[in-house]
């Protein structure tokens, strides 16, 4: 019977999991944010992260976000995170739904992992369109954090490395483009 328990509670579990996220959007977390149904619950939306962030980088997720509503999140074409080396927001929270980001053997900023860039080459100035010739464009490369890391340029042309990206959007932010050729999808997207 326990173990009949456990796998019919596991299962509502899982249910109950997929009915909260799927009814809310996926939102870019600031950094440290908890897995998304632990944020969700932790979160007080108390503002606190988003008065701490000197770039004005946070934002209150509007009421049509269903139980993320008021919660902190990034919109990098906006204003990207800039990924401040004491990471203020994290230390404003009261409550736990941000923590110092640990990552192996790195901790703080580098071990950031909001997101993953995605680049979308069809918008790329550096990737050659219908007819016409690719344009010397380096902006994102230029922006990012660590450049050559988590983001490289292969032949003039930018390369995302999903492993060391930490989707603060510094990237999509610097994109001339715009409709964006490099959008951030956030953890668990």
């Amino acid at each position: 019977f326990r173990s009949l328990g456990q796998l019919l509670g596991g299962f509502v579990a899982e249910r109950v999991e997929e009915a909260v996220l799927g009814a809310s959007p996926r939102l870019l977390r600031p950094p440290g944010a908890l897995e998304e149904l632990a944020f969700l619950g932790a979160c007080t939306r108390c503002d606190r992260c988003l008065a701490a962030c000197p770039q004005e980088a946070l934002r209150r997720a509007p009421g049509c976000a269903g139980l993320a509503a008021g919660t902190p999140f990034v919109d990098p074409r906006a204003m990207p995170c800039f990924l401040c080396e004491a990471l203020p927001c994290v230390g404003a929270c009261p409550e736990g739904a941000l923590r110092w980001p640990r990552l192996g053997e790195l901790e703080g900023p580098r071990a950031v992992r909001m997101g993953t860039a995605v680049l979308h080459p069809g918008r790329c100035l550096a990737f050659p369109r219908g007819g016409d010739a690719a344009l010397p464009c380096t902006s994102c490369h230029a922006r990012c954090p660590y450049p050559g890391e988590a983001l490289r340029l292969e032949e003039g042309r930018p390369v995302v490395d999903a492993a060391r990206c930490t989707g603060c959007g510094l990237c999509a932010f610097a994109c001339p483009v715009p409709e964006g050729a490099i959008t951030v999808e956030p953890v668990g997207a």
